[in-house]
């Protein structure tokens, strides 16, 4: 199950106990699932719930001009620790990982909410986001140890539920506790939630005995390899999130830091080299691995659906409101054709593999076809006020495409990867889906910005473009010829923006492709896996 290409790992009495799918019942099991759902649910509404609540706190903490940062430092270090976790958990232990993230989570959770300043609100959400990201990676790290080959889609589908359901739900609930309650509990709403998770989590999943600070652990950490990690990508993500907003793409700051990201992944790479190679500690990320073809196609397509999802679940519902004119509320109704369906064809996928595993990369390239038809389908609506009634047939064939992605990748590094290199495998993967998603908003938020900037620039003055470019609710306060022409301009741009996301799209099913023939290649490995596990 392993790569057989080269065997210098660290030997078996060097590494922390496993755990052991074998030793786990299927109630264990069961309830370690909830257990894992519920903490991974909290973690990833954590970048979407304060969305509704921004100008609220902004205005209660007096600094308007720094809300952007609540949501940007939660998301520097959510997506920065991702491939750091996934290795730590081979040298402390998956259970401990996840334990320690969740108590990371919880502390900053509460002092997010207690927060007197905005400096010290951002500064406890970039601490709250290492603490997510944590429970991101462990959760699919422990998840591929304690299930079976044969169960690995289903669970996967389960858990991949949680990102259309935070994306659907955080923004809705963010806007019902600010109307009825302080802002404060959107952030101590997670105290009950971690608590609940832990009932679950803590009985359920076996302990190993694993202590976290030993000095012969802490001498195997990567602790310069992990540094290099952290900056390239903190600084890749706070520029795609920051260019065309606060800072022109063209500015010294945005060109700075892209060059620096770029520095720190030669670097990154050089020194991951070195410590494969000379070094007694750990690499963070073993750079023999990225020879694998299949590796690095799996890479690949998830960076492009990460883009696609992503994209889509933040583009539509602002395409209901700025083009159609609905309420927050009543767009999170109209996504509910995506949010609802792409779970749960998640979960039919994960049931297929659980019992036809073989058929893993012809799920993929179906998915990954049915995504690129359902944009293609999406950047074709009607610029009218009107909602035409296909959108919602387009939401369901893009959410049917998508629910069939993320299972078959998983699972297919599932199969490859032993003990040894899955946790890492899994963490490189979890990167490149978030990557991919902050590339796909960057891309859309330039696209919107420059067709808006063109289009409007024909009949509104500087001002009335300033208020409109800063919030879509502006639209209102102009004549009602005005206002049609705005949701047309906004209609223009969103159709321009998903003809882009069909390129990545078109990524995702050349690398499906790719990932088919190779595994074709291979012969019947998935199936012969199955049989050894049974």
């Amino acid at each position: 199950m392993g790569n057989s290409e080269d065997q210098s790992r660290v030997p078996a009495t060097g590494r922390p106990s496993q755990l052991d799918n074998s030793n786990i019942g299927s109630l264990r099991l069961s309830l370690s699932v909830i257990g894992l759902w519920i903490c991974l649910f909290l973690s990833a509404m954590e970048t979407t719930i304060v969305a509704t609540a921004l100008r609220r706190i902004s205005d209660d903490l007096k600094s308007q001009g720094q809300s952007t940062w609540i949501v940007v430092a939660y998301l520097l270090t959510y997506n920065g620790f991702l491939l750091v976790y996934s290795k730590l958990t081979d040298i402390f232990g998956q259970k401990s990982l996840l334990l320690l993230a969740q108590f990371i989570f919880l502390v900053f959770s509460m002092a997010c909410g207690g927060a007197q300043t905005m400096t010290q609100l951002i500064v406890f959400r970039a601490l709250q986001g290492i603490g997510g990201s944590g429970i991101y990676s462990t959760v699919f790290v422990i998840i591929t140890k304690i299930a079976t080959v044969e169960k690995i889609g289903l669970y996967t589908g389960i858990l991949s539920s949680v990102f259309a359901l935070a994306s659907l739900l955080g923004p809705i609930l963010g806007g019902v506790i600010v109307d009825n309650t302080t802002w404060r509990w959107v952030f101590f709403i997670n105290g009950p939630g971690v608590v609940l998770s832990l009932l679950f989590v803590v009985p359920a999943i076996p302990s190993l005995g694993e202590k976290l600070f030993e000095k012969e652990k802490l001498r195997r950490v990567d602790a310069l390899g992990g540094l290099l990690s952290l900056a390239w990508s903190t600084m890749l993500v706070f520029a795609l999130e920051e260019a065309g907003g606060s800072y022109a793409w063209g500015s010294s700051t945005i060109i700075g830091t892209l060059v620096g990201s770029g520095v720190a992944l030669i670097a990154f790479v050089l020194y991951e080299t070195w410590v494969q190679r000379r070094s007694r500690q750990e690499p963070m990320l073993p750079i023999r691995l990225l020879k694998s073809p299949t590796l690095s196609l799996n890479l690949i397509t998830m960076f492009a659906m990460g883009g696609c999802f992503y994209a889509a679940i933040i583009l539509l519902p602002q395409r209901f409101q700025s083009v159609n004119g609905l309420s927050a509320a009543r767009a999170g109704i109209d996504m509910l054709a995506f949010t609802l369906v792409s779970p749960a064809f998640s979960m039919l996928c994960g049931f297929l593999l659980s019992k036809i595993p073989k058929i893993a990369t012809l799920l993929l390239i179906f998915g990954s076809a049915l995504t690129l038809v359902g944009l293609g389908l999406l950047s074709s609506l009607s610029t009218a006020e009107s909602i035409a009634p296909a959108t919602y047939g387009y939401e369901v064939i893009l959410a049917l495409g998508l629910g069939f992605m993320m299972p078959p990748l998983i699972f297919l590094l599932k199969v490859e990867y032993d003990d040894a290199d899955l946790a890492v495998a899994i963490g490189a993967n979890n990167t490149a889906r978030t990557l991919g998603g902050c590339v796909g908003l960057a891309v859309c938020s330039t696209v919107l910005h420059a067709d808006l900037g063109r289009f409007l620039r024909a009949f509104l003055n500087p001002s009335q473009i300033a208020a409109v470019l800063s919030a879509s609710a502006s639209i209102s306060e102009l004549s009602k010829s005005e206002a049609s022409r705005v949701r047309q301009a906004y209609g223009e741009s969103y159709g321009t923006q998903f003809r882009v996301l069909i390129a990545f799209a078109g990524l995702s099913f050349i690398g499906s492709l790719g990932l088919g023939i190779m595994w074709r290649r291979r012969g019947l490995q998935v199936r012969t896996v199955q049989e050894e596990t049974s």
